[in-house]
């Protein structure tokens, strides 16, 4: 035998149930994964400024970075290297002795020291660029009914569709390449693909959700004054 208790207890259910299935259909899903491309162009043109207006210089001496077009790709490596991303450098031909096949040049600029522009400048830069994309997003939305969690959990879940995929897009295609030396093979670095994967995943999860989180905060105490 059912009780009414039991019957009341499915009906809430049910209804919570439904009301995250509208949360999830009503979410501006193009527009979030919008905002996390539109953060990764900010965060690039940030690091591009350090170099081109700031302190930080590139040594185009080395032969992978000697164009302009390399020294662009540079800086994006900086920028995966400041979400602890690897770079990875392979031979095209056998039997060529590559030193440091993953490198980081931030970790190394951190242990080292003597850098130009400290090694956490850069590390912070995209934790706080999404903290406040997360927040600017939250504070732009239009009265969300949802609660502050589930709204912080899906715009952390909106901007991780777009940042993820301009990250794996960034892996593969931001490739450094130099002639080796008598052989038709090359040396090449890009970033590394699975680290790409995992950590692209977990900065906007962690960071556009704590910025969403504070502006839903902010906004609640605003509307209940």
């Amino acid at each position: 035998m059912t009780t009414q208790a039991e019957h009341d207890g499915d009906d809430e259910s049910g209804a919570d149930d439904h009301f995250f299935a509208a949360s999830l259909r009503e979410f501006p899903w193009p527009w979030a994964a919008s905002a996390a491309v539109a953060t990764f162009v900010v965060e690039y043109l940030l690091v591009a400024a350090l170099f081109v207006l700031g302190p930080s210089s590139v040594d185009r001496s080395v032969p992978i970075i000697n164009s302009t077009i390399a020294v662009l790709v540079q800086y994006a490596h900086i920028l995966f290297n400041a979400h602890f991303v690897w770079i990875v450098q392979a031979a095209t031909v056998p039997n060529v002795q590559i030193p440091e096949p993953f490198s980081n040049d931030l970790w190394l600029a951190l242990l080292s020291g003597g850098a130009a522009t400290h090694p956490l400048v850069y590390f912070l830069l995209p934790v706080v660029s999404l903290v406040i994309a997360g927040a600017v997003f939250e504070r732009n939305r239009d009265s969300p009914a949802t609660g502050r969690f589930t709204e912080a959990g899906l715009v952390g879940a909106g901007f991780t569709v777009g940042y993820l995929a301009v990250g794996i897009l960034g892996s593969v295609t931001l490739v450094q390449r130099v002639p080796i030396n008598g052989s038709d093979g090359f040396l090449t670095q890009q970033p590394d693909l699975y680290f790409t994967a995992i950590m692209f995943l977990v900065f906007p999860m962690l960071f556009a959700t704590l910025g969403a989180a504070l502006a839903y905060d902010r906004d609640q105490a605003s509307s209940s004054h």
